[in-house]
Formats: C-alpha cells, structure tokens, sequence
C-alpha cells in the first residue's frame, strides 16, 4: 500500500472541484436556456448533458484512488460548502462578484443557478464530513501498516523498550522454568 497523500489530495480536489464547478455552470445554463425556449432538439442539449457527466465520472475517480482520495474529497466537499454559504450569506453584490469566478471565460452567461439555491451546499458538506472521516481512517490505517522501527514522517522512533529482567537473568538468554514442586518441599528463596 502507498502511502497516503491527502494534502496533495486536497490541493488536487479544490482545484478539479473548481473546474468542475464552471464547467458545471456552463452546462447547466445551457441546459436551462433549451428548457426556457422550449427547444426539445437533443443534438443541442445531448454535449452538455456529456460534459456533466464526463466532469462527474473525472472527480469521482479521483476521489477513488487510494493515495489521494481522501483529500480530494475534502478538498472538494470544502469548496463545495465554502462557496455554497458565500454566496448564500453574502451581499448580493459580493455575492455576484463571487460567482463570476465561476463563470466559463469568455461567456456572455452569468453563474449557474446551482451557485444560488443552495444545491452546492447540500453535496458539499457529506463530501467534507466523509473526506475528513477518510482521511483520519488512511492516516490511521498508515501508521498501523509502517510498524514500529521504521521512518514515518521524518521522525525514527527508537526501538521498543526491553521489558525489565525480574528473574536476574542476561539480556537476551531464555528464562528457565523453576524447578517442580514435590508435595511438602519449600519453595526456593
């Protein structure tokens, strides 16, 4: 097993969380401007309905390999729930300026709806709440499988602790079992 890298993961995840979430936009807006005009050509909705789902199935196998799953779901559940309560509790103009990060470049449509309804918030906090849960499990899960003796995170702990000889022995030589105990005998001091 490799060993675990949340903090890339988490870098990696706030980053692909973002593209995710103008492509994301982009696409929806899209989608909602074909119902708005009651356009029911699928040629016209069918690469935007892809570019979802093909943004879906990225995050998602990030969020599944095993070295930096962890904090690619934190990182993605942190902006989702971040930017979901911003744009909720913020001034409408801040409010506003926040989601034209969002906004594809070059494009003449604003933020998505799903910035303003609060949807972000909804799939942000289980994504936060299960990659800090991950990522406390591969930390723990990591410094059961280095075992004692070997390097972890820089630091060479020493080797365990001898227990304390009590029968008088020499460090390392067998102790040997007493002698048997006859009926009516006293046992050795």
């Amino acid at each position: 097993m490799a060993k675990p890298l949340p903090a890339l993961g988490l870098v990696i995840g706030v980053i692909a969380s973002y593209a995710a979430m103008v492509a994301a936009s982009y696409a929806t807006t899209r989608l909602l401007i074909r119902v708005q005009v009651y356009n029911s050509d699928l040629g016209r909705v069918l690469p935007w309905l892809l570019l979802i789902i093909a943004v879906a199935v990225v995050l998602g196998v990030l969020m599944m390999v095993p070295v930096i799953g962890s904090g690619v779901t934190t990182g993605a559940g942190l902006l989702l729930t971040v930017v979901g309560v911003a744009v909720l509790v913020l001034p409408i103009k801040e409010a506003l300026d926040l989601v034209r990060l969002f906004q594809f470049p070059g494009s003449k449509y604003g933020g998505s709806y799903l910035l303003f309804d609060g949807s972000v918030i909804l799939f942000g906090i289980p994504l936060l709440l299960i990659g800090i849960r991950r990522w406390a499990v591969d930390a723990k899960l990591a410094k059961l499988m280095a075992g004692p003796g070997q390097l972890q995170d820089g630091y060479q702990p020493g080797y365990p602790q001898q227990q304390p000889q009590q029968w008088g022995g020499y460090p390392g030589q067998q102790q040997q079992p007493p002698p048997p105990q006859y009926p009516g005998q006293q046992p050795p001091q």
